[in-house]
């Protein structure tokens, strides 16, 4: 019942926002108004789902600065709470099954998404590559899964590099997050069975500044040291 209606939302507030930020962002040549929209797509999604959400680490995060957020990945309850925790011009590394859907589609192509083929890590690169000449002329913060997809539990499965790939690349410091409730919520029967908490905690920035694309593997394993620990709680 639960995942009917968080369909339901999905796609009506999904229209509703989606579209609107397509009008306003070809009206203004301006990817930043993507910032509102996307908020308001996650608010309406968090109140819909009745999350009650808690954000860890703030401080963390400086309102003048770009970063790429590493979260571990349960659910799709974590692209709203990002948005609503992050709060930024923010966009996602999407899977390239995603170009499949024409309203998805259109809506992440205008606002700077990037589709990438966790298959082919040539095209992979390129994607990441191409990301990274968008945000030379419009600056945003990134999500990157770590994990690639979803786990099927709540224990991390292995990283792939593209995190650190990105980071070396374009120089912005990389966020770990450790995003804990998710799972549970989002394999829950019915509304009535938990609490419905979903927490988001972020870790400090991982700087890559004078790193170079042979520093991957072990920038990749400080992502996934940092946010175990964030998991265990010994930060």
């Amino acid at each position: 019942m639960r995942k009917i209606w968080i369909s339901i939302n999905v796609f009506f507030w999904t229209l509703f926002f989606g579209i609107g930020s397509i009008i306003s962002i070809k009206l203004s040549n301006n990817k930043n108004n993507f910032k509102y929209y996307g908020i308001k797509w996650s608010e309406m999604l968090i109140k819909a789902s009745g999350v009650q959400l808690e954000i860890i680490g703030e401080h963390n995060i400086k309102d003048n600065k770009n970063y790429i957020f590493a979260p571990n990945h349960s659910s799709f309850m974590d692209f709203p709470v990002l948005f609503v925790a992050i709060n930024k011009y923010l966009v996602f590394v999407a899977k390239k099954e995603l170009k499949k859907i024409p309203i998805f589609k259109s809506i992440l192509n205008v606002s700077g998404f990037i589709f990438v083929d966790r298959d082919n890590t040539s095209d992979a690169i390129d994607s990441l590559n191409e990301l990274k000449s968008d945000i030379k002329n419009t600056p945003r913060s990134v999500v990157v899964f770590p994990e690639g997809t979803r786990s099927s539990s709540n224990q991390l499965q292995s990283f792939k590099k593209g995190a650190a790939v990105l980071s070396i690349n374009t120089g912005l410091p990389i966020i770990p997050v450790y995003i804990m409730g998710s799972f549970d919520w989002w394999d829950t029967k019915n509304f009535r069975k938990n609490s419905n908490k979903i927490v988001v905690n972020f870790g400090k920035p991982i700087i890559t500044e004078n790193k170079q694309y042979e520093d991957r593997k072990n920038i990749t394993n400080s992502i996934k040291k940092e946010i175990t620990k964030l998991q265990n709680n010994e930060i």
